[in-house]
């Protein structure tokens, strides 16, 4: 009797799961769809269908720069999101904005694949642009160097442009920073007298 009942529960928990996955691929699907608008209005109808998950509003803020770079509520918005430290749960969605092959049905499409990942590779430029239209940022900016530097990114390049152009600012951030954090910026990030690059990405 026991097993009778226990196995159709079983079961029933399974497909739960499995339907339950097989629901957010949509959602993650439409995240690709965003990541790939080409133009103000799209972008903000996809917007409406993503939500407003933590990682929908990295995506649209992200993508709202390339498509309208002056636009600064965007950038602000952007900014705003940056993590704020290393046990920040939110900082694993910089790293992986695509999260659509967790999908049990496979994903999305290699369009929506391409689409997010063509965004993250971005995300270094576009933090950049972002500060230097809300320079108010710059120490959160410059904190998050930290967490920033992948062997794939290029954000102490893209910082070099935010350095020369905001260097008062860029400076006064840098210099708000425990003592050791500086010592280590100088040392593997940027050199903030000329502001060339210390960090590369990998090859």
């Amino acid at each position: 009797m026991f097993k009778s009942i226990a196995f159709p529960a079983m079961c029933l928990t399974l497909y739960s799961v499995a339907f339950s996955q097989e629901r957010q691929c949509p959602e993650s699907s439409v995240m690709g769809k965003m990541a790939g608008a080409n133009s103000v209005a799209g972008l903000k109808a996809w917007k409406i269908k993503a939500g407003d998950s933590y990682r929908a509003q990295v995506i649209f803020a992200a993508r709202m720069l390339e498509v309208d770079p002056t636009n600064r509520s965007m950038a602000e918005l952007l900014l705003n999101l940056i993590p704020k430290d290393s046990d920040d749960p939110h900082q694993a969605v910089w790293l992986e904005l695509d999260e659509l092959s967790q999908c049990s049905s496979g994903g999305g499409t290699t369009s929506e694949l391409k689409a997010l990942d063509l965004l993250q590779y971005h995300l270094p430029r576009l933090l950049a642009r972002a500060v230097l239209l809300v320079p108010n940022h710059m120490t959160d900016y410059v904190t998050y160097a930290e967490f920033a530097l992948t062997p794939e990114s290029d954000y102490a390049l893209q910082m070099q442009r935010v350095c020369k152009r905001e260097h008062r600012k860029f400076r006064a951030a840098l210099d708000s920073l425990p003592v050791k954090d500086i010592a280590w910026f100088k040392k593997e990030v940027i050199n903030p007298e000329n502001c060339k690059a210390l960090y590369f990405p990998e090859q």
